[in-house]
Order: C-alpha cells, then sequence, then structure tokens
C-alpha cells in the first residue's frame, strides 16, 4: 500500500472517530441504558469513577446520591471516556463502572481491495518534407515598342514532430484474508447525581419568595432537595413540596 493513501486512510478513520465520539447515538453507554429519574441537571465538567461495588453505591446513596440512569452491554472493549461522556451529558458527577470479561471470538475475514490497472507511455514519432514551385510573367508596353519577360521560384522543407501519450490499463481487485481476535466484555455503569442535600443547624423556610409566610423549620440532618438558586432566595424541595429559602441566612449545604 502506497504511503501517501495509508496516510489517507489513518486522517480518514481519526476524523470519523472525532466524529463518532461527539455522537450521542454512537455512544455505546446509551445503547444499553435506562433511564431511572427523567430529572433534567446541567451537564457537569468532571466525573468521579469508582468501582461498581455494593459498598461503594451504599456509600454515596448515604450521601444524598440517587441513580440517574443505569447501562449494561456485551462488546469489545470500549474505552471509559464514552463512560464519562455519557455522564457530563447526563449532568452526574460520580459513576460506579466494572467490566467482565466473558470470551474471544476469533477467525479469518476477506477485505477486497483494489488495484488500478498498470501505465504505459507511448511515444510516436513523425517527419516528411514540402515543396513548393512558383511561375510569372509580366509585359511592359512603350513608346517604341514592348517587351515580354517571365519568372520562376521554388520552395523545399521538411518538418518533425514527436507525441506522447500515456495509457492505463484496466484495474482488478485483490483479496487479502485478515486473521482477527476479539476480547468481549459485559460492561456496566452506575450514573448518579447528588440530588438530597442537608444542613448541619436548623433554617427557616417560606411557602413564598419574598418571606412573608413562614412554614417551619428544616431540622438538621433532615434531607431536601436544593431545586433552583435564584436572586435572594433558595427553592427547597421538602416533604414533596416546594418551598423557598432566605440565602442571607448563609445556609451551608452538605
Amino acid at each position: 500500500m502506497k504511503l501517501s493513501r495509508l496516510l489517507g486512510l489513518s486522517l480518514a478513520l481519526l476524523l470519523t472517530s472525532c466524529m463518532a465520539y461527539m455522537n450521542k447515538n454512537a455512544n455505546p453507554y446509551y445503547f444499553g441504558m435506562k433511564v431511572v429519574d427523567g430529572t433534567k441537571f446541567k451537564k457537569t465538567k468532571t466525573v468521579g469513577t469508582y468501582d461498581y461495588t455494593e459498598n461503594n453505591a451504599d456509600y454515596f446513596f448515604k450521601r444524598g446520591y440517587v441513580v440517574k440512569a443505569k447501562s449494561a452491554f456485551r462488546n469489545t472493549f470500549v474505552h471509559m471516556s464514552w463512560a464519562e461522556l455519557a455522564a457530563k451529558q447526563m449532568g452526574s458527577d460520580v459513576m460506579l463502572c466494572k467490566r467482565e470479561y466473558v470470551g474471544t471470538a476469533s477467525g479469518t475475514s476477506v477485505i477486497p481491495w483494489y488495484v488500478p490497472g498498470e501505465t504505459y507511455t507511448v511515444n510516436s514519432r513523425t517527419s516528411g518534407s514540402v515543396s513548393a514551385n512558383g511561375y510569372g510573367s509580366s509585359m511592359v508596353v512603350g513608346s517604341n515598342g514592348y517587351a515580354i519577360g517571365s519568372s520562376s521560384s521554388s520552395a523545399y522543407g521538411t518538418y518533425n514532430s514527436n507525441t506522447t501519450t500515456t495509457i492505463q490499463g484496466p484495474g482488478r481487485y485483490d483479496y487479502y484474508s485478515v486473521p482477527y481476535s476479539y476480547n468481549y466484555y459485559d460492561q456496566y455503569a452506575l450514573f448518579l447525581v447528588k440530588k438530597y442535600y442537608w444542613s448541619d443547624r436548623d433554617f427557616s423556610y417560606y411557602s413564598d419568595k419574598k418571606f412573608k409566610n413562614f412554614v417551619g423549620y428544616i431540622k438538621a440532618g433532615e434531607w431536601f432537595e436544593l431545586a433552583e438558586k435564584s436572586g435572594k432566595y433558595r427553592r427547597v424541595i421538602y416533604g414533596g413540596n416546594s418551598y423557598y429559602v432566605n440565602r442571607d441566612d448563609k445556609i451551608k449545604c452538605y
């Protein structure tokens, strides 16, 4: 294979891989995905990756994390960056992953390859000569009589020319037998999002944004959802209902 063709093929594969990486529909982790929590979350910039174990899952569940989505599929080796990309797009900042080897598939594949025909160069040469003859006569009349004269002329030359023609013969297909061996894995990912928070002290919550209708206190250590931060208030979901908290209280959420 010519070097220029090999470089061109490598560049095409690289561009195809980049476009596939940016395409959500090409991500293998989406093929076997099941969305558990349909709430929309903002995209994240960083993702923490941990082993898919029961202890790790319990650790994050006890800290207010819930399962956003889970994915399970069988395929050849898929780099973890695909799982991280899916996590960032869903707003998940923690994912638990596991990969288990299940077997190897091997064999031989036949690949056709077009081979252009050979190129031939044909030279043709032509030569020759040309000649020409000419004749003429004239008459002069005067008072004492007239005179008649005649003349003749001839010309001769040669010429040469070279013509080069390139001819390409018909192409053909060659077939190559390429052995392959692929390792297959069962791959799992659990995508988690931080949904529930708690504070280390009691704080007031209200039914309106202007904090005129006091409802009660959220006790220290009790779970609530942090739904929105806007202006002077925070909107929280507590006991299944939506309330407002004054941001000036500087409540620390954990």
